[in-house]
């Protein structure tokens, strides 16, 4: 995934997240208000049919009627006296708390009016009404329909900013990515002009110290040809033709092992080799890849006079270091592009990248094993390689 989306994504992530959980925090204020609203008109409701059930008692009380009658559509009712007995009641097996003023069971609410002055012995008036919540269904329906539209809209203006933000670094990855090929590019020639010089020269008659400089020249123009190989691969590799070949995996590391021997020699370091045959199916210049970066980065990262050990057997593929190691925060990140974990020794942090990319294409296992100052080894398992489709 490149940087761009998942920086993309992530602004989505915050951006969308934070207004969601605000915008279900006022919808859930909103809803709550509603309700409140709904029981406060109940109870309004119910508190005028208790009062209007009061005055129909003080009229039978005062003109000593016998029809009383106090049925109220929609509405259950219940009379009590002052010692809290039943007098008359339409409630089918309810069990009615007179201590609380207003309350309610799921669905059912109920108010309790207790008069100051008894009429036909009343002292206690209960109100059940079944209060439909419906009403809150179209509320939900409103607060999903503006939802939509505002999700809409905030989507809208969310890609819009990210555009905007994330223009600039497009437009700087876009040209250091063209820096990058364009200088690669360049590269390739006046890298091949001096190895061709370099191995076409006479050292026959050159002086110690000539050859020495000529070493020097010759680690840094293969210095800067594993650079190009590296970049090449990084910006080129999708417009790359690649053949795999069955390749004998223990002449391409004696070749890569004799390829840097000047680096070797000039950093005083030893070499030790424990190589079995191994033939793999696989393009030869990514081979050759894996083989030059996992041995540059034990060179460069060896002690003087250090020891490296390269291990080849029918399972896997080793490269072994002593030197300074890499530490436990930085192994979950080594194999990043542009991640250099050693500021002292610089690097562009490609080749582990590239060795990477090349080992998932092909299914090979990397496993690391490092300990700082005790040095590194990189150990691929190729025992079921095979190429991604």
């Amino acid at each position: 995934m490149r940087a761009t989306t998942k920086s993309l994504l992530f602004f989505m992530v915050v951006y969308l997240g934070s207004i969601g959980i605000l915008a279900l925090w006022i919808a859930n204020l909103y809803y709550e208000d509603q309700k409140k609203l709904i029981m406060d008109k109940a109870r309004l409701e119910m508190r005028h049919k208790a009062r209007s059930i009061n005055a129909k008692l003080e009229y039978y009380h005062t003109h000593q009627t016998e029809q009383f009658t106090f049925y109220e559509d929609g509405y259950d009712i219940a009379l009590y006296d002052n010692k809290q007995n039943l007098i008359a009641s339409t409630f089918i097996d309810d069990t009615i708390d007179l201590n609380q003023l207003f309350y309610s069971d799921e669905f059912d609410y109920y108010l309790v009016e207790k008069l100051l002055k008894e009429y036909l012995d009343v002292k206690y008036i209960v109100i059940k009404k079944t209060i439909d919540l419906e009403s809150l269904d179209s509320v939900i329906e409103e607060m999903l329909l503006v939802a939509l539209y505002a999700f809409s809209f905030i989507i809208f203006v969310a890609l819009l900013l990210a555009k905007i933000m994330l223009a600039p670094t497009k437009r700087s990855i876009t040209s250091l990515t063209k820096f990058m090929k364009d200088a690669t590019h360049e590269m390739n020639t006046p890298i091949s002009t001096i190895l061709m010089s370099y191995e076409h020269m006479d050292k026959s008659n050159l002086s110690t110290k000539q050859l020495r400089s000529l070493d020097r020249i010759d680690i840094a123009t293969k210095t800067l040809s594993s650079l190009y190989r590296d970049l090449s691969f990084a910006s080129f590799h999708d417009y790359i033709q690649y053949e795999d070949t069955p390749l004998n995996v223990k002449e391409v590391i004696l070749e890569r092992v004799k390829y840097m021997d000047t680096l070797i020699q000039f950093k005083e370091l030893h070499i030790s080799t424990a190589l079995v045959d191994k033939t793999i199916n696989m393009d030869k210049r990514k081979l050759i890849l894996i083989i030059d970066n996992l041995l540059s980065n034990a060179i460069k990262f060896s002690k003087k006079d250090g020891l490296i050990e390269v291990t080849l057997t029918d399972k896997y593929f080793s490269v072994k270091d002593h030197g300074v190691g890499i530490s436990e925060e930085n192994q979950k990140s080594i194999f990043k592009r542009f991640k250099s974990t050693n500021t002292l020794q610089g690097g562009f942090g490609v080749g582990l990248d590239i060795v990477n990319q090349i080992c998932k294409e092909y299914h090979i296992k990397i496993e690391l094993h490092s300990e700082p100052s005790k040095g590194s080894e990189f150990k691929l398992i190729w025992s079921s390689i095979k190429k991604t489709a």
